[in-house]
């Protein structure tokens, strides 16, 4: 045999003698320190790929809100009835702000340069497809010098805007360019020439939108009554949906009267917080209602209705005019009376209590099938849902009857934990419902003073 054969009778190969001669000589130090080297400089090299990564990703992303921002002004100039040649060329260019580079229409607050008056606000509600039309009319005073008006609108077509100044110079202000910034849900006007402070200024859009699904802003909801189902239209604004509805400066800090007039077909019956001044009837079978000026609030308290619901009234000792409007069906069977009982009592108890008188000539207590919230505490007209203020006393329980009653003594003790009593300062509405909750249980004690609360 070979020495092959020899070799794999031992059962060892060649190779494993070659292997059992070599010498495995260890590591020196220059050799670790080169290791160590290679890793930390291969761990550099991935954290530096890294930064240099993410500093592309940030880039783009800005350069692509940027150019959202410009397609939406772009799109917003070339919806406008009036120049649209004008309108088109400057929705091109990039949105700079003349007062030193700043922008504030991407801010999450609307600059503190202007501060609204009065509002008045007309309306012309078609229920028959759901959209609406309106005028605005703003009166706003100029704090410091700006070329810039800046308000807010969501879900808005606007169509035309003049500013106009109390100057004795007569005709509109020259506007260089006008868009929509939606990230912000602002529209933003921008002047030839700037407004200047302590003056007062005046700006008239016209715009048109669909009365919405959805529960919020001006929104529809339905009942069926003998097999035929009926629509309404309600306002729900808190805590920043009034700008769904019209322009407006939409935060509390921004404090104004109001004048709401709402135009609609006569088989229907509109509302809203102060009572009705004049009604006029067209031709056409359309009526408008002309409401009285507001006292100075929010926009969230701000509120309408456009409905065929039908009511029950009751008049305090101080004479404030107190009704309840539900389906009609509902207040037939008397299923309101309870809450309309109760806040009449209320009303007498909390002016005693607080030593500061109910601040409107009228409250009216809207029933609605659906809402967002189980009430909305709107000055003058408090929005509830059905399920919150109607109830059957023969077969309702006693503790539906307590839950009801607190979710009614909440939104009245609301007419005084308002802009009307609490200070200007005060704008934390989370405060304000504080309060609410801790005298509501004052005023359910008043009710029930064998009631352990």
């Amino acid at each position: 045999m070979g020495i092959e054969d020899a070799s794999m009778r031992n059962g060892r190969a060649l190779s494993d003698q070659w292997a059992d001669s070599v010498v495995v000589r260890p590591r020196t130090t220059e050799q670790h320190i080169t290791v160590h080297k290679r890793l930390v400089l291969g761990f550099a090299i991935s954290i530096l790929t890294l930064i240099i990564v993410t500093a592309i990703a940030i880039t783009l992303s800005v350069s692509f809100e940027r150019c959202a921002a410009e397609s939406s002004g772009a799109l917003a100039a070339n919806s406008s009835s009036n120049s649209k040649w004008k309108q088109s060329r400057d929705g091109n260019i990039s949105h700079r702000d003349s007062e030193d580079g700043q922008q504030p229409w991407r801010h999450l607050r609307l600059p503190a340069t202007l501060r609204p008056r009065h509002y008045d606000l007309r309306l012309s509600v078609y229920m028959e497809n759901f959209t609406f039309s309106g005028e605005v009319n703003i009166e706003f005073e100029c704090v410091h010098s700006t070329k810039l008006i800046v308000l807010h609108t969501d879900r808005l077509e606007v169509e035309k805007v003049l500013v106009y100044s109390d100057s004795k110079k007569a005709g509109a202000m020259r506007i260089q360019r006008r868009f929509h910034y939606q990230p912000k849900q602002v529209y933003v006007i921008a002047l030839h020439r700037e407004m200047k402070p302590l003056r007062t200024y005046k700006i008239n859009i016209t715009f048109h939108a669909h009365i919405e699904h959805e529960l919020l802003g001006f929104f529809r909801s339905s009942y069926v009554l003998n097999g035929e189902r009926r629509f309404l239209a309600v306002t729900q604004f808190s805590p920043t949906h009034a700008r769904k509805a019209f322009p407006c400066f939409d935060e509390p800090i921004y404090k104004a009267t109001f004048r709401v007039s709402l135009k609609h077909e006569s088989s229907y019956q509109s509302l809203s917080n102060m009572p009705v001044e004049a009604s006029t009837s067209d031709e056409d079978g359309w009526v408008t209602n002309h409401f009285s000026r507001t006292p100075r609030m929010s926009t969230y308290y701000l509120a309408w209705a456009v409905c065929n619901f039908t009511y029950r009234e009751a008049v305090t000792d101080n004479g404030v005019v107190i009704r309840l409007y539900a389906r009609p069906d509902a207040i037939q069977s008397g299923s309101g009376d309870y809450a309309l009982h109760i806040t009449k009592r209320l009303l007498q108890f909390y002016q005693d209590y607080f030593k500061v008188k109910y601040s409107l000539p009228k409250l009216d207590l809207l029933a609605v099938p659906k809402h967002p919230y189980a009430a909305m505490e709107n000055w003058g007209l408090s929005v509830f849902v059905e399920q919150k203020i109607l109830l059957d006393p023969e077969v309702s329980s006693f503790s539906y009857q307590m839950e009801l009653t607190m979710v009614v003594v909440h939104e009245i003790c609301h007419q005084w934990f308002g802009d009307l009593v609490t200070p200007v300062w005060w704008e934390d509405v989370w405060l304000k419902e504080g309060f609410a909750h801790y005298f509501e249980y004052i005023g359910a004690d008043f009710l029930f003073p064998k009631w352990n609360m």
